[in-house]
């Protein structure tokens, strides 16, 4: 819910063409987005343009901690405590003391002043306002790397108490009990971890440890794998990252582009949407928002907000970009809004600029099909299977069209035979082969694609109804 929220408001400026961000915005604004953006030099400089509020304090002590600045930073949340204790911020008094005991933690434990970390955290627990699952979790790991296991524990299971969906507890939670050898409790942990944070690399591995220390070995294979897959993801992240950080002031935009379509690549649908709101920032040129515009119908087209990817894509068109994968994609959203003739529209838009896009002509195949234009339909997936000889949907979808029509069924059982070698796991196209053999009388063919359907997908009704009609047809 919360990408979709952020994504509809993403949207909602590109799409009215709102893309000058930073012009309706002030100083505290910006700083907020510099620190969401880990810029913290520049939130900085826009911090020490606002009223000296709770909020900009703990903002600035966060902002000079990041940096290692940690002699400011101290200095920051020390005057912030100091105005706090005089109820300076009224009701947010309790939030500010949270924040910047929470601030002195974190120096005090980087600096290796561990009884001084301590006491902060605990002045959240004991404030008992804000911030305390956070407090009793960062507690939790300095018992442990003081080797009080018993204390960690307590306190990684407090910080659950407060929050159940504190990933980062789960996993130390599981951390800790492997330590003690529980293994068991240890994987109930780093399950519950999973299930919030699935892309945690090293949960994965201690997942894969856990399991091979009571003998699972293909839980501990698996584990291992997605552990080893997840490392390549983060390490292919972090190398375009990096390029962002070197980039000079001609070059970012292009390479806050390769990260946000590697985020996209990894399904990370809130980071790339981040990253393209970043390039915004940089560049206000036409072409550049018709490209966010296109990633974003991509981003709404694979959440099923449909309105939004037709607004996204018809943007980018506005924009320029006129290509033959904006055209598709337009196309796709208009089918799945069930607009058959605007889709036709956008997939003749495609061909036009590339005849040879073999996706659109599954894509006009497939609406003529349902239009009942035998022709058109036939010439769309013919050209389909000529361009891409392996695309198992066009030939499943020339099978249907023929056996629909009753037309060249000996080719339209070739086609279907051709689908299911193409994609074996497909239950649809078996059952498709089991009714083009059962139109044919070929009852025996029929009976033996009908059974491969129902192995694949047993719980169908539809394919258990077609091996019983099969099965009274040859009494």
């Amino acid at each position: 819910m919360k990408r979709e929220r952020f994504c509809l408001a993403l949207a909602l400026c590109l799409y009215l063409g709102n893309v000058q961000f930073g012009h309706s915005q002030n100083a505290f604004e910006l700083a907020e987005e510099a620190l969401q953006y880990g810029n913290y030099e520049q939130a900085i400089h826009y911090l020490n343009k606002t009223p000296p509020t709770g909020k900009r304090l703990v903002r600035l002590g966060f902002a000079y901690s990041q940096l290692g600045r940690y002699t400011e930073a101290t200095r920051v949340y020390q005057e912030a405590l100091r105005l706090a204790r005089r109820d300076a911020f009224g009701k947010q008094t309790h939030v500010v003391k949270a924040q910047a005991n929470i601030g002195l933690g974190y120096i005090t434990y980087q600096q290796g002043m561990f009884d001084d970390a301590i006491q902060f955290y605990s002045n959240v627990v004991e404030q008992d306002t804000v911030g305390v699952s956070k407090a009793l979790h960062n507690l939790g790991r300095i018992y442990s790397g003081r080797g009080e296991i018993a204390k960690a524990i307590t306190s990684q299971q407090q910080a659950l108490n407060r929050d159940p969906n504190f990933a980062d507890a789960h996993y130390q939670l599981g951390v800790l009990h492997s330590r003690n050898r529980n293994w068991q409790t240890a994987i109930t942990a780093f399950q519950k971890s999973l299930a919030l944070s699935p892309t945690m690399s090293n949960l994965h591995y201690q997942l894969a440890r856990c399991y091979r220390q009571i003998g699972d070995g293909p839980n501990a294979e698996a584990s291992m794998a997605r552990f080893r897959s997840l490392k390549k993801i983060a390490t292919d992240i972090q190398k375009h990252i990096e390029a962002v950080f070197v980039a000079n002031a001609d070059n970012k935009v292009a390479a806050l582009v390769q990260l946000a379509n590697t985020y996209l690549k990894y399904e990370r649908y809130d980071e790339a949407a981040r990253e393209f709101q970043r390039i915004l920032t940089y560049s206000t040129s036409d072409i550049d928002t018709a490209h966010i515009s296109a990633d974003f119908g991509r981003i709404a087209l694979e959440h099923g907000d449909v309105p939004q990817a037709i607004a996204h894509y018809k943007r980018a068109v506005q924009l320029g970009l006129k290509t033959t994968e904006t055209y598709h994609h337009l196309g796709i959203a208009y089918m799945q809004k069930r607009a058959a003739q605007h889709a036709i529209k956008q997939f003749k838009h495609a061909l036009v600029l590339n005849s040879d896009h073999a996706e659109s002509h599954l894509m006009l195949g497939t609406l003529y099909t349902t239009d009942g234009k035998f022709k058109d339909a036939e010439k769309h997936y013919l050209r389909a299977i000529e361009l891409k000889p392996e695309m198992a949907s066009a030939h499943h979808g020339l099978a249907y069209l023929y056996g629909q029509h009753n037309r060249n069924m000996e080719k339209a059982i070739a086609l279907a035979c051709k689908a299911t070698e193409l994609s074996s796991k497909s239950a649809s196209y078996y059952n498709t082969l089991s009714w083009l053999c059962y139109k044919d009388r070929q009852y025996d063919e029929a009976e033996a694609a009908a059974l491969k359907a129902i192995e694949l997908a047993p719980d169908n009704p539809t394919y258990q109804e077609g091996l019983k009609e099969i099965r009274q047809q040859r009494k």
